[in-house]
């Protein structure tokens, strides 16, 4: 059994590996002269969306093979206040986010009393290389009492890049993170996170209505060699206004000490 789970978490491993090649490939081929991209084989288009669905379903199927323990329901709720610290212009003249400081509040709500399980607020800089390319770093503050009566606290340092591309109005990200864990009481530890999203916008008469999306986010704990933890997400994205938008979602989170099924609330508001 212990045999097959490690060849399960390495194909999982390989899979993140192939995508990665494949969204780097996908992005070359975005800079390239217009007349080159029309030549661009079908083969790879069709390669790149079967690679997403077994990226989504093969961690999964993974993930529920380790998971032992129960499912509960939990309420997961997010507040982002983005800061844009500085701005240039790009070559059309358009206003473009160089450095971005996101400021996130985060509860989490569960058991039958309604506890609040999980407590997190923390920073993320965004330094933005190019259209295709960021890099991430930030620190989060988290106290949670999963289990019921033994609290833990840790705080969190983040370091990262994003990789991000259109194709045929589909949008693709690709966060790579390594994040190293100060855990009171415990052994600190460090993990590699991946997260794949893929978004596409629904519009009417010109007008972006919402945009579903799905996403999935893989931990490697660097120490054990293993994938300790997977979160898939599956919603929509809906602007209120010019400046605020809310993500709904359906999510699924396999990890110990508890599985969770749950809703997603996440609001994302830009102050300027």
């Amino acid at each position: 059994m212990i045999c097959l789970q490690s060849e399960r978490n390495i194909d999982v491993f390989r899979g993140f590996i192939v995508y990665n090649q494949t969204v780097v490939q996908l992005v070359m081929m975005a800079v390239r002269p217009t007349e080159l991209r029309h030549r661009t084989n079908d083969k790879m288009k069709i390669r790149f969306f079967i690679l997403i669905l077994a990226g989504f379903g093969g961690a999964n199927a993974a993930f529920s093979q380790t998971a032992q323990s129960g499912s509960v329901f939990q309420s997961w709720n997010e507040i982002q206040v983005i800061l844009p610290l500085v701005r240039t212009k790009d070559s059309k003249g358009k206003n473009v986010n160089r450095i971005t400081a996101t400021f996130n509040g985060i509860l989490r709500i569960g058991r039958k009393n309604l506890d609040l399980v999980d407590r997190r607020t923390g920073v993320m800089l965004d330094f933005r290389v190019n259209k295709y390319l960021s890099l991430l770093t930030g620190a989060l503050y988290r106290k949670d009492e999963i289990v019921k009566n033994a609290p833990r606290i840790e705080t969190r340092l983040d370091f990262g890049a994003v990789l991000s591309t259109t194709w045929h109005n589909f949008s693709f990200r690709d966060r790579n993170m390594f994040e190293h864990r100060f855990r009171n009481g415990r052994v600190d530890t460090n993990l590699y996170r991946q997260r794949i999203q893929v978004s596409y916008p629904i519009k009417h008469k010109g007008k972006i209505l919402f945009s579903p999306f799905v996403s999935e986010e893989g931990y490697l704990d660097l120490g054990s060699r293993k994938w300790v933890q997977n979160e898939l997400y599956v919603g929509i994205s809906r602007s209120l206004s010019r400046r605020t938008s809310i993500d709904i979602a359906y999510l699924r989170n396999d990890s110990k000490p508890v599985n969770v099924n749950g809703l997603s609330l996440g609001l994302k508001i830009t102050l300027r």
